[in-house]
């Protein structure tokens, strides 16, 4: 997969760099940081995020069995996925490395996409409080784009 930057590279190709692309790639390298302090922040939060949003699933959505321990985890752990589309600043990473999957195997797997989205949100308003206002300016985009996405997925037709 191509990111922007390899596509500037290469339709660079022994040539000075644009100007529109120099600003691009300034733009990008200046946020570095920050992006970078994004990871740190969520692999420090990771375990206490798995414990509460299950806690919150638990307790917001008493009717839903699917919310279990793992099931909360596994959505914290694909911050994981989020965060490298982040560095990269390249949403079709994200799309590559998760939300094409997530949404072919939902309704394979007879989830509701909505669940799965809800407890997105859920956790989106954890992330909120628990990140530096910096750390969820940077994640913010991204993790939107992947609830809306989510949005999207039709539900599984229920087998009778």
């Amino acid at each position: 997969m191509n990111t922007w930057l390899t596509d500037i590279i290469r339709r660079t190709n022994e040539r000075a760099f644009s100007e529109p692309d120099l600003t691009r790639i300034m733009a990008y390298y200046a946020r570095v940081p920050v992006r970078l302090k994004l990871g740190e922040e969520l692999a420090k939060q990771e375990s206490a995020l798995g414990r509460k949003l299950h806690e919150e699933l638990a307790h917001r959505y008493p009717d839903r069995p699917t919310y279990t321990r793992p099931f909360a985890q596994d959505l914290v752990e694909s911050l994981r996925h989020v965060h490298l589309a982040v560095l990269a600043d390249e949403p079709k990473l994200l799309r590559h490395r998760w939300t094409d999957h997530l949404c072919r195997v939902l309704p394979a797997l007879g989830l509701d996409p909505a669940d799965v989205r809800d407890a997105y949100l859920v956790l989106r308003e954890l992330l909120e409080t628990r990140l530096t206002a910096s750390a969820w300016d940077a994640l913010r985009p991204t993790f939107d784009e992947m609830t809306e996405t989510l949005s999207a997925v039709p539900a599984a037709v229920a087998h009778a």
